[in-house]
């Protein structure tokens, strides 16, 4: 195969994982809450925010930042492990 398609194998799974990532860290947060599922990623955002704003003293807009940021480089993170592991996987460097 080509490494266009080595390439592209690497995003998808990229992109998988850090789905599964970001699905994971929400059902995290959100287990035994009382809404339905389809609210959860909100009330996970909004718990963290909460958790900065309350816990650490954090103004509101630092706290909206600063979990943005964090959802950000969690899905980052996530990404770049599925591209490894998928490289790992399909065997080329």
């Amino acid at each position: 195969m080509s490494r266009v398609n080595y390439m592209n194998k690497a995003i998808i799974t990229g992109f998988f994982t850090s789905l599964l990532g970001l699905i994971g860290l929400i059902a995290a947060l959100s287990i035994g809450s009382h809404f339905p599922m389809y609210r959860w990623p909100y009330d996970a955002f909004q718990g963290i925010v909460f958790s900065l704003a309350f816990g650490l003293g954090f103004s509101e807009t630092v706290s909206y930042a600063v979990t943005s940021a964090f959802i950000f480089l969690v899905a980052i993170i996530f990404f770049i492990i599925g591209a490894k592991l998928s490289r790992f996987l399909f065997g080329f460097k």
